[in-house]
């Protein structure tokens, strides 16, 4: 009897605790690609880290999965922007429209979520890079998130709305929905460059010449094909004050040239995303560049509905680039030489077609694939193959009773192998986009503590031995 009604009190207690409310928390997301040595981060006193704030729903407890929403900032802004109640507000909005999701909001400094161009050796900083093959997996890896392009949408303004929608032209078999508020979306007009070193940014150095293969390669206007599968939400200001809307008269100064120039790219932007058969709400209307007309901008998008259903696999799409590495549509590639103009692949039905020059590596997510030189007309790879995974894990040897980072390469023969899981004991990792891993585990000498394994469906595991010796005695 006392047993049943402690549990019942139990039970009780259980039932009236509140949900978890909305928390705001702040995660370092270091990188290999961006360097914060040499990063030229916006406000006094920032942190030489790369952090992202994650703004997490009501009700998360670590259990439940819910859709993400990746919140860009813009050129002169920082990770913290977006959450300032002054700026952003997103904590009230995402309250007051009931926004159930996780909300990233990474760090972007001025690099214009672009690998730069730096005279040809594109990178140092390499933020596109770091988004797409560090940031989302280190967001999945940490939160509950929901699988299924429909749940996963990138939104941001001026310079984000740049790296909302290039980001999503690279990865969309990941981002079902776009959003840009007075996007820098169509940045090969003439007058560009001069506008960016205006604001102490030097166009050659991100995107190269205006009219050069890389720039095109970044340019959201010229890449609006690879969005036919995504939605697009689109608005943008006049560069007239509207009525009511509280800005500075330094905001409506300056921020009306601005506003006016970024309308005329959005015109393009939305005539070409149309001439590619996207679908894409566009909502010009009268404002400047300026914060209250984006946290309205953020209330739109809301209610348009960032996660609403989309193909999760079309049969047929279009993909350019000029990376040497990412994803198209689940097939991960990887060229000998980075591209030297825009490379394009195209699926239609049980076909994958390459146009442009070079030789690529194209693998499925079961890691089965084949290499082939540019142009080419191949069947798509196969769901099961024989290539066996290559393991390799440092320091090979470690002192038992001793934490230890280990750090792992999964290869094959056509290269590094991503997603493919690393179990060390009882620990897991899964590989990012170059095939690497770490665990960070203590190792006590039993035998399936020191036999490492690579695993992925359909592919014969990899394994590697580690030499577990004795700690030594201080004489």
């Amino acid at each position: 009897m006392l047993r049943s009604l402690l549990v019942a009190l139990c039970l009780t207690l259980l039932a009236a605790a509140p949900a978890p409310a909305a928390e705001l928390v702040t995660i370092d997301t270091p990188s290999r690609h961006v360097d914060p040595a040499n990063v030229e981060f916006n406000g006094a006193g920032h942190p030489r880290v790369l952090r992202a704030n994650v703004l997490l729903p009501d009700g998360y407890d670590g259990t439940r999965r819910f859709p993400v929403l990746y919140l860009l900032h813009g050129v002169g802004d920082s990770y913290t922007t977006w959450a300032k109640p002054e700026n952003g507000d997103v904590e009230r909005t995402a309250r007051e429209l009931g926004l159930e999701a996780i909300v990233v909001m990474p760090e972007a400094a001025r690099g214009f979520y672009t690998s730069w161009w730096n005279d040809g050796r594109r990178g140092d900083p390499g933020w596109e890079r770091f988004f797409l093959d560090e940031l989302v997996p280190l967001v999945e890896e940490r939160f509950r998130v929901l699988g299924g392009r429909r749940w996963h949408a990138v939104a941001g303004l001026s310079m984000g709305g740049l790296g909302s929608t290039f980001l999503a032209s690279q990865l969309p078999s990941y981002f079902g929905s776009a959003a840009t508020f007075s996007g820098f979306v169509a940045h090969q007009r003439p007058e560009v460059p001069a506008g960016l070193r205006a604001v102490g940014a030097d166009y050659e150095r991100i995107f190269g010449p205006v009219d050069g293969f890389y720039a095109t390669g970044h340019n959201p206007t010229r890449l609006t094909d690879n969005l036919r599968a995504t939605r697009l939400f689109v608005t943008v200001g006049d560069g007239t004050a509207a009525p009511g809307v509280q800005s500075s008269p330094a905001a409506i100064a300056g921020g009306g040239l601005a506003e006016a120039e970024l309308r005329a790219q959005n015109d393009d932007f939305v005539a070409a995303a149309r001439s590619s058969r996207v679908d894409v709400d566009y909502r010009p209307k009268q404002g400047v560049h300026d914060w209250p007309y984006w946290r309205a901008a953020l209330r739109d998008a809301i209610a348009w509905d960032l996660f609403a259903p989309v193909p999760e696999d079309p049969a047929e799409w279009t993909y350019r680039t000029v990376a040497q590495t990412g994803e198209a549509w689940g097939l991960r590639y990887r060229f000998d030489a980075p591209p030297d103009d825009v490379v394009t692949l195209e699926r239609a039905g049980e076909r994958v077609r390459g146009a442009g020059r070079g030789r690529i590596a194209l693998r499925n997510a079961r890691g089965c694939g084949f290499e082939a030189e540019l142009p080419f007309d191949r069947p798509l790879p196969t769901a099961t193959c024989a290539l066996p995974l290559r393991l390799t894990v440092s320091p090979k040897r470690a002192v038992r009773g001793r934490r230890t980072r280990f750090r792992f390469l999964v290869t094959d023969a056509l290269g590094p192998v991503p997603g493919a899981r690393v179990f060390l004991g009882r620990r897991t990792a899964r590989t990012d986009a170059s095939g690497r891993a770490s665990i960070i585990h203590t190792l006590h000498g039993r035998a399936r503590a020191r036999r490492p394994s690579a695993w992925l469906p359909g592919r014969e595991p990899g394994r590697a031995p580690l030499r577990v010796v004795a700690r030594r005695r201080p004489r």
